[in-house]
């Protein structure tokens, strides 16, 4: 007879909707907010009501510093109850990764630099990187802990076609090609949609998988390059994102700044100016 499976007690509050991300087509890009752990059930309920998407997972680190992370969407929520250190602060987002080990590989031949080695934590193993254009990302591959099966969300269903939250970064018009490749690459998906707005700064605006990518000259860089996030929508703006960022007259049309309720800097881009972001990468 053989033996029963041993299964892993996990800590409590603990769910994947996918506990093995080897089933993703491609890597999954996760916007990062850090935040103390007594916001956390806030947050969620934030960015559920926000993008009209339920929390697919959540997951309790007690061994890795005491972290709790959920992510909603695009975005990776980061709770603990310790001072963040100045690495994770200056790390740009997260990705969730088929094969950890193929990923690297990827990112090593595009130039990247590791900055952390893998290493194996209760989610799977992680590694830290720094890209060629000076941006950090953590790299997660997740498997299942003995005796765990996919878990959906325990918090009530959330519907509702609500804006499409993306990861955003900005560049100089002269560097815009080279970003489109190097994501192209690093998320090993081709540029989803990519449009021109004439202005009195031109404005290139790219999608690749859930990164919108904003390459100008203008003031959608040189004043708010620092915006880690960005929101596709064709809901009016009264829809109470947030307060209103004034902008003067080179913004393009169709672009705001916005402070969500919760305090963070977004930008929103009008879905009518032509994007097209992809869903969310899955199986």
């Amino acid at each position: 007879m053989s033996a029963a499976p041993r299964t892993t007690v996990l800590p409590d509050r603990w769910f994947r909707a996918n506990p093995d991300s080897a089933v993703l087509t491609r890597p999954r890009l996760l916007a990062r907010s850090l935040i103390h752990l007594a916001e956390l059930d806030e947050r969620i309920g934030f960015y559920e009501e926000l993008t009209g998407t339920a929390a697919d997972l959540r997951m309790p680190i007690p061994d890795f510093g005491g972290l709790e992370l959920a992510a909603v969407g695009n975005m990776l929520l980061i709770a603990s109850v310790r001072p963040f250190t100045d690495i994770q602060r200056r790390t740009a987002h997260s990705v969730i990764v088929p094969a950890l080990t193929a990923q690297l590989k990827r990112l090593r031949a595009a130039g990247a630099t590791v900055l952390e080695p893998p290493e194996t934590i209760l989610p799977g193993s992680r590694a830290r990187v720094r890209y060629t254009d000076g941006t950090v990302a953590e790299l997660v591959e997740h498997r299942p802990q003995p005796g765990e099966l996919p878990r959906p969300s325990p918090r009530p269903a959330v519907r509702g076609a609500e804006p499409v939250l993306l990861v955003r970064r900005a560049v100089s018009a002269s560097a815009f090609p080279a970003a489109v490749a190097l994501y192209e690459t690093a998320l090993g998906t081709r540029c989803d949609t990519r449009v021109r707005l004439d202005g009195a700064f031109p404005v290139e605006l790219a999608t690749v998988g859930s990164l919108l990518i904003v390459g100008t000259d203008g003031p959608e860089f040189t004043r708010s390059a620092d915006v880690g996030l960005a929101l596709v929508t064709t809901v009016p703006l009264e829809r109470a994102y947030g307060l209103p960022v004034p902008l003067d007259g080179s913004a393009p049309a169709g672009r705001h700044l916005v402070v969500l309720r919760e305090g963070t800097l977004a930008e929103v881009w009008n879905g009518s100016v032509g994007l097209r972001p992809a869903t969310t990468p899955g199986p």
